[in-house]
Parts: C-alpha cells; structure tokens; sequence
C-alpha cells in the first residue's frame, strides 16, 4: 500500500513538472472548445460543463478497461487509466474537447465524443502511448487521427506497457481479466507510468477560420503560430488543403 501512494506521488511531481513546462506556451491553448471539467469517471470517460448542461465526454477513438461496468464489473488497469487521466485533466490549467468532422458528435446515449486535451496535450495519446488505451470503437477510417492512435498503441505494444504486458488480454472486442494470473479488483497490477515525450501536438498544422470565413492554416514555425487559436488541427500540409485550408505564410 505504501509502494503505491508513494508511486502516485511521484506521478504527480512528474506530471506537475511536466505541465509547468508547457505552461508558458500552452497557458491558454484552447484546441476546439474550452469545458469545465466537473468529473473524470474513469480512463475514458469525463463530465463537463458544456452549454449550459452537464454532459458526459467519451474520449474519441480509444478504450480503456471498465471501472464501473454494471455486469463485468472492474478490469485489471481500470484503476490506472484512471488515475493517469484524472492527474492530467484535473493538474490542467486549460481543458479543451474537439470534435471530429467526420464522426458523430454524440452516441446513442447522449455522451459527447470528442479528442481531449489538457493545456493543449493529447490526452488520447497519453493514454495509447502509456499502455492504458487501445484503439477502438473506430466507426469511420477517415477519423482525423485514426492512423496516429494506430501508431501510438503499436508503440506502447512493442514495449509491453500497461494492458499489452499480458499475452491476450487485450483483443478487437475489449480486454479479458483471466489473461491475468491472480489480480483482483480493487488491486492496482502496477505503479502508473506516464509517456511524457509530446509526439502528436509537435506535429500539428493549425487551422483557424477568420471572422471572414476564409480557411487559413499555420505550420510550427510561421510568424503567429502559438497565437493562432486552431479550430481544426491537422498533421500534414495535404490533409489542410483537403479540407479547404490555405496558409497563410509564404516562406
């Protein structure tokens, strides 16, 4: 018991340092819609303040294992994504929920499906790169960042963290408790571990829609790019053009 408060110390000061570091850049980075975050559930699911009511977010494109399901009940890492998540989120000074242009906003049970980020970092891939998330519920191949989840988790597989330490746990329908020898519920399996190397946001291309409506896009590097405040973010130059975005920089 002492090992595992001692270890979430720890994560915190790591978080915490982290956070800091981004801060002066990242104080007020805003991708999509700035929310009050009410409560972090579990590893993949929060409530927020969103337009008057209280609404439920599920973290788009991932799944983590179930804290409180009503028939499986917990599953083994449940506790650490939890805890990953609720660190991040509630250490943030800035939360933030975009939307994909080509999923749905809501599901069949009114909960808000968005990419989430705390002071402008990716939430989703904390949690893929961290080995608390797999890549599911992907209804459409042309998600925004589908391909880039798909490569984070592949990462965290290759290095046997989190859920991919065991040998079928996880599979295309969610995750099976009994690929893990002697864990019970209410039972951490780990100490958590965060992946704190930025990959995704150091990437991104911003694209911002004036008052104007005209589409404009900003590579890292273009004069007023940590001003811009993105309404859509992409990872490469042809994905903006795609979409209808011009930049606006020439070098």
């Amino acid at each position: 018991m002492l090992f595992i408060v001692i270890s979430i110390i720890i994560l915190l000061m790591i978080v915490v340092v982290y956070m800091r570091k981004l801060a002066p850049q990242q104080e007020q980075y805003i991708i999509g819609e700035k929310v009050e975050v009410v409560s972090v559930m579990d590893g993949d699911t929060m409530k927020v303040r969103y337009n008057g009511q209280i609404k439920k977010v599920r973290f788009l494109l991932i799944d983590t294992p179930e804290m409180y399901h009503k028939r499986i009940g917990e599953q083994p890492f449940a506790r650490e994504a939890q805890q990953l998540s609720r660190i991040l989120i509630q250490n943030a000074q800035v939360v933030s929920i975009m939307f994909d242009r080509n999923e749905e906003r809501e599901d069949r049970y009114g909960r808000l499906l968005a990419y989430v980020y705390a002071d402008g970092q990716s939430i989703q891939e904390l949690l893929l790169r961290s080995g608390y998330a797999r890549v599911g519920y992907v209804y459409t191949k042309q998600a925004q960042y589908v391909d880039e989840f798909y490569a984070f988790q592949e990462e965290a597989k290759q290095a046997k963290r989190g859920i991919w330490r065991y040998a079928g746990y996880v599979t295309k329908k969610g995750f099976h408790a009994e690929a893990i020898p002697h864990w019970q519920p209410g039972k951490q399996v780990e100490s958590v571990q965060l992946v704190t190397e930025p990959n995704l946001l150091a990437h991104q291309i911003k694209g911002n829609i004036n008052p104007k409506g005209e589409k404009r896009y900003y590579k890292p590097g273009d004069p007023n790019y940590d001003q811009v405040n993105p309404e859509q973010l992409f990872m490469s130059e042809e994905e903006a053009k795609a979409a209808g975005f011009i930049r606006v920089f020439r070098p």
